[in-house]
């Protein structure tokens, strides 16, 4: 099966604007999504937890929460591994592509494209579930101001 070929159509999926800044709302998601993953990096320094990121980015308790109950539901929901990169890399997998902007398309309102996007990748019984972990998470995230953008994002696919 050839993965470019199926998503290079999807335009809510590539892009020719890489994440390059460290303090884009963006990143702080993609970090505190990393680091819940995969809480060791030998070349990332220091040891900083999803917790603490989220924390600093504003987020209240009932937030951290939430995104912690989103990781463990994700865990579960997904009947593959997830595409998610190291700590370390520059580039967006296509899970993490597909968390970013279906919490953009959750904080404008549009749940619909966001439920298209989770029924693409989970078990249709599980993407309703997720989408409300995500709808709560997407909102905990407008609370403290960190807003996302709705946009193309380029993906790279694990071989």
């Amino acid at each position: 099966m050839n993965f470019r070929y199926q998503y290079s159509s999807r335009p809510e999926l590539v892009d020719d604007h890489p994440n390059e800044t460290a303090c884009t709302p963006d990143h702080t998601v993609l970090s505190a999504v990393r680091t819940w993953l995969r809480p060791t990096c030998e070349s990332v320094r220091g040891s900083r937890h999803w917790h603490d990121i989220l924390s600093d980015a504003g987020l209240r308790k009932e937030g951290i929460e939430h995104f912690d109950l989103l990781m463990r539901s994700l865990m579960r929901a997904s009947y593959r591994p997830l595409d998610m990169r190291c700590r370390c890399a520059t580039e967006l997998g296509k899970d993490e592509a597909v968390i970013l902007q279906a919490i953009a398309l959750l904080q404008k309102t549009h749940s619909g494209a966001a439920l298209r996007m989770l029924n693409e990748w989970l078990p249709a019984p599980s993407a309703s579930g997720v989408l409300k972990l995500l709808r709560w998470f997407a909102i905990d995230l407008l609370d403290a101001g960190v807003e996302l953008d709705v946009q193309a994002r380029r993906v790279t696919y694990m071989h």
